[in-house]
């Protein structure tokens, strides 16, 4: 145990062996009381119902001394200032000793002993009851009544050193490796993140001495079914006074008499008696999550060092383990719900208030997670939230040399500073990038058409194939995705689009071929009849081939990585019926195979038109179309064809930039590094869990599969490891396929090493989660 840690109070419970006879003892010459014994529970010290031949009840405590004296003092002192303040409050009452002091001394085999005589509150412990919504907000009132009438008490012991004071979670950080389940650890380690986050914001709060341990076993019951007695100020601090409403909530949870959603009951009491202000409730999540691990700590802790102790904590540690996952994935609405609650808003714009989004964008808007994200800023392969947290982006591909590179803003920023206007007036810039980015193509890709997104661009593309074929039927792999536009909607099915009669779809290659399989001639033939029959298809229904559209890392379809031959036999038989091809190198463009600067080279493609994206501007909106000056320049002259602000200074300054980072930082030779060691490191996680499949793809495009004999099962097990990630590792990534069931990780180019490291770490975390059942 670490030095920071020595000493620290009640995390082994110790109470002093006192049998009945001495506490029979005591009460007779420190009290004058003759009394008929039986022992009531103490974590740390030694607790007895006494009772009196006239049929007085009282409690008669037994404090080791030492390190409690001052603890001793403190709660005899306490329970004073509470009867001076208001005698009405259920709280014991104190009784003197024969000499008239508050505090006894009892001395068994040369140990001293502190003793004090408290009133026998009556009732029914809270854990023995089933509360209701009146009772758990009753529970609020009272802790709150305590806590206006402690407004000014002060003692030296206030500031002792317990292992209960969430505050000192960070410390017990250390026992995390004691905690057996990897999910649980997981969860154990968020609380403590979120505590870190929220510990600067507690100096800032009203502090003063709370009771600190309001749990199931120290709040009375009566008959009555109202709060009728708190006991037990053992764990009294000076602290945050929403540290107070903070323990009773997670410890209703933990004893299983209470779910998240009745939570607002007890918050509602306590504020009826106590004010909170936005700035306490900011961190109330915070504080009842970092209850919940450090009782899962204590109690992991005690397994091995006091397992009597442990068995005290069995039950709670039990139900706080999920629980904590619950109160993890419901923070930001459980906050909402504590703000509105109490008339306030929080301090600071920490959460978007879903009900307001879904007023103005539609609630069909889509989002990530079954936990929404709110990002406010992003920095290379990190994307941060309202609450400074960071998430690991293994998702994005659109900044594809990483988010917000000062390199990619500064050109916009100068460039904007200077001039944003259409592209029909000259400018150096446009020009300049246009030479670049064909300098990057094959000698028959020749010139250029901006437009401002990967939609747009195969949009024109489309219209590109169908005016130079004269045909006006399109050919996309199964499941598809090329954009959002009315007219490539068509040539997008895998998006919830209806199927139209001029398009057909191809099955994807078998999921075994790899760019370096060696096709044989069932497998030439194979691909052969796939064509074919996607070719009758349209011929069936009165169409020709205009184009063959291909996203060159048939990452809808569920990601593929064919070898060329499997492609030279599609695309042969594409030409040999009129149709050009297009390459979508939206997602697979600028070097993210590692391999090739273009998919379409891995794929070894020669491609009539090649569209690019939003990635080529590093999220700012550009797209282009590359063909032919021939092609290009014979549309033209039929169609005039323009995009008001496609390409414009801004647009080409930022895809210059992103040309120029890609060389300077030999982002696709890190796509190959990063790319290897990540399907390494997947392919060996995937050999310990029998569900994990296949890794597909290469570079920094991958697909890991989730494998069961239902379909359903495996989709599930998918979305379970997207949403724990994002929750839990905070780790961003996605799913993808026909099926749902592959792990799609498309980081930006930077991804390193220890990035892929963390990643195949948190995937391992989650699968193992799955496979406990938690």
């Amino acid at each position: 145990m670490s030095d920071s840690l020595a000493g620290l109070l009640a995390l082994r419970s110790a109470p002093p062996t006192v049998g009945a006879a001495d506490a029979e003892r005591a009460a007779r010459e420190i009290y004058g009381l003759i009394v008929s014994i039986r022992p009531l529970p103490g974590e740390r010290d030694c607790n007895f119902h006494a009772v009196a031949a006239d049929g007085q009840a009282y409690v008669l405590k037994v404090i080791a001394l030492g390190t409690a004296e001052a603890s001793a003092d403190c709660q005899v002192r306490v329970l004073r200032h509470l009867a001076q303040q208001d005698a009405s409050l259920p709280v014991p009452r104190l009784h003197a000793t024969v000499q008239g002091r508050d505090l006894g001394e009892l001395t068994l085999e040369d140990k001293s002993y502190a003793t004090c005589l408290l009133s026998y509150l009556a009732g029914d412990a809270l854990s023995a009851h089933t509360p209701t919504a009146p009772l758990r907000r009753d529970v609020g009132r009272v802790m709150a009544r305590i806590d206006r009438a402690l407004q000014g008490f002060f003692h030296a012991a206030l500031g002792q050193r317990l292992a209960w004071d969430v505050r000192r979670l960070p410390s017990l950080s250390e026992f995390c490796s004691y905690i057996d389940a990897v999910s649980v650890r997981r969860s154990v380690q968020c609380a403590i993140e979120l505590l870190g986050e929220a510990l600067p914001r507690l100096h800032g709060l009203r502090c003063q001495a709370i009771h600190g341990d309001g749990h199931a076993g120290n709040l009375l019951v009566s008959g009555a079914g109202t709060v009728c007695g708190l006991v037990d100020f053992g764990d009294i601090i000076h602290g945050p006074l929403v540290l107070e409403p903070a323990v009773a909530m997670s410890e209703l949870l933990t004893s299983g008499l209470a779910e998240t959603q009745d939570l607002l009951a007890l918050r509602e009491g306590y504020l009826e008696v106590q004010p909170l202000e936005s700035a306490d409730i900011d961190v109330l999540h915070a504080l009842v999550a970092a209850r919940h691990a450090t009782a899962i700590l204590i109690h992991a802790w005690r397994r091995r060092h006091d397992p009597d102790g442990a068995r005290a904590l069995d039950a709670a540690a039990a139900r706080a383990a999920p629980s904590l996952d619950h109160l993890l994935d419901m923070r930001e609405a459980l906050t909402l719900e504590w703000h509105r609650a109490a008339g306030t808003a929080p301090a600071r714009a920490a959460f978007i208030d879903l009900g307001r989004r879904h007023r103005l964008l539609g609630a069909g808007a889509d989002l990530f997670y079954d936990r929404p994200l709110h990002i406010v800023r992003g920095e290379g392969v990190w994307l941060y939230d309202a609450d400074g947290r960071a998430h690991l982006d293994a998702y994005n591909n659109v900044p594809h040399v990483g988010h917000c590179h000062p390199a990619v803003v500064g050109a916009i920023q100068r460039q904007a500073a200077v001039l944003s206007t259409h592209t029909r007036y000259l400018h150096d810039r446009v020009l300049e990038y246009a030479e670049r980015l064909l300098e990057k193509c094959p000698p028959h890709l020749e010139a250029c058409i901006f437009v401002n997104s990967g939609s747009e661009a195969n949009d024109v593309a489309w219209r590109l194939a169908k005016f130079a074929t004269g045909h006006g039927g399109a050919l996309i792999m199964a499941h598809a995705y090329h954009g959002i536009t009315d007219a490539v909607s068509v040539l997008t099915p895998g998006a919830g689009q209806t199927y139209d009669d001029r398009v057909a779809t191809l099955s994807p290659p078998p999921a075994s071929f790899n760019v370096a399989t060696q096709l044989g001639a069932p497998d030439r033939a194979a691909a052969v009849r796939t064509i074919d029959e996607a070719l009758a298809v349209l011929e069936a229904r009165g169409f020709a081939p205009a184009a063959f559209f291909l996203d060159t890392a048939m990452t809808s379809s569920g990601i593929y990585d064919p070898p060329p031959a499997w492609l030279d036999e599609i695309a042969a038989r594409v030409r040999g019926a009129g149709g050009l091809v297009v390459a979508d190198e939206v997602q697979y463009g600028l070097g993210r195979s590692g391999s090739h600067f273009w998919g379409f080279e891995r794929r070894g493609l020669t491609p009539d038109i090649v569209t690019l994206g939003k990635p080529i501007g590093n999220g700012y909106p550009m797209g282009a179309v590359i063909a032919s000056r021939h092609l290009i320049e014979s549309f033209q002259r039929k169609f005039g064809f323009f995009s008001t602000f496609g390409g414009n200074p801004v647009a080409a300054s930022a895809g210059l930039a992103v040309l120029q980072v890609i060389e300077r930082e030999s982002l696709v030779a890190n796509a190959a590094r990063t790319g290897l060691h990540l399907r390494q490191r997947l392919e060996a996680l995937a050999s310990k869990h029998d569900w994990l499949g296949a890794v597909r793809g290469s570079g920094l495009l991958l697909g890991l599969e989730i494998t069961a004999e239902e379909g359903s099962v495996a989709k599930r097990r998918a979305r379970q490891i997207v949403n724990a990630l994002a929750s839990r590792a905070r780790v961003l990534i996605g799913s993808e396929g026909p099926g749902g069931n592959i792990l799609k990780l498309r980081p930006p180019l930077p991804f390193a090493l220890e990035h892929a490291d963390l990643l195949v770490d948190a995937i391992g975390a989650a699968a193992a989660a799955i496979e406990a059942g938690s």
